[in-house]
């Protein structure tokens, strides 16, 4: 009876640790909120409590890249435009719908983001993103948008993917980056010289996302799974419950949904007084 009782007692430590980790999970995917543009706008737009991000005057529209020459530090090349889509090149980054282009070493392509899946997102700590998914091999981009009021020249700086493989880490110094500096602003009309950009310097935020946030999202699913069949079976085989009484901890399961309940309202109240 004594290991029994370790089990028992094993599982409702587990049962703790996985409502800790679903609700990390649950503040982590808020932290990381997704920005809606306003009707009619394209996802470059953003509105915030402040006032509206609007990155349309630094995006052409004639399949040009707004950014052209970004060195990272390890010597590969980029090209970017926010808002619409471009072609650079002769192989992957020519075939339409591209956001962010690399050269690698002058002789390779690769698309690492698409304009289609554009989304612009804030982060816990209230910094701007936007980021673009669908790439060569899942490359992923994230441009962070730096507010500077004396930028009149936006400046991108390319990280390259030093802390995730394949996530690409931007950061775009530009007055548009403020709310409210850049809204209905005409868009460039002249393609040429493009715009360089400079070496970024090592450093980037980022959320768990790509290949480490899918392993996290499957290893808490897997957990989960784990602990309430092998709950479970010992409850069903060991000490012969049916029905609903195989359920771990089934008193807490069932109470928690009221418990949430009953939180939620008293954070309401506290703030409605």
């Amino acid at each position: 009876f004594l290991f029994w009782g370790c089990i028992v007692h094993l599982l409702n430590m587990i049962a703790i640790a996985i409502f800790l980790t679903l609700l990390l999970m649950l503040l982590s995917v808020k932290a990381q909120d997704k920005c809606t543009p306003p009707d009619g706008k394209p996802n470059c737009v953003c509105e915030t409590t402040d006032g509206v991000i609007d990155l349309t005057s630094m995006s052409y529209e004639d399949g040009n890249p707004y950014f052209s020459w970004v060195y990272d530090n390890g010597g590969q090349v980029y090209s970017y435009n926010p808002c619409h889509e471009f072609y650079d090149g002769s192989s992957f980054c020519n075939e339409g719908n591209i956001a962010v282009c690399q050269n690698a070493y002058g002789d390779e392509e690769h698309s690492c983001g698409t304009s289609s899946s554009e989304t612009m997102h804030v982060d816990d700590n209230g910094q701007y993103y936007l980021q673009y998914d669908g790439g060569d091999g899942d490359r992923i981009s994230q441009v962070f948008l730096v507010c500077d009021s004396t930028a009149n020249e936006p400046e991108l700086t390319a990280d390259g993917d030093g802390e995730t493989t394949l996530t690409y880490i931007f950061h775009l110094k530009t007055k548009c980056a403020c709310p409210g500096t850049c809204v209905d602003a005409p868009p460039p009309t002249d393609p040429d010289p493009p715009h360089r950009g400079g070496r970024g310097g090592g450093g980037g935020g980022g959320g768990i996302e790509g290949p480490i946030g899918i392993a996290l999202i499957f290893l808490a699913i897997g957990g989960v799974a784990t602990y309430f069949i092998v709950g479970a079976v010992i409850l069903k085989f060991k000490f012969e419950r049916t029905g609903t009484d195989i359920i771990p901890q089934k008193e807490f399961w069932f109470d928690l949904p009221f418990l949430i309940k009953w939180s939620l309202s008293k954070k309401m109240l506290t703030c409605i007084l």
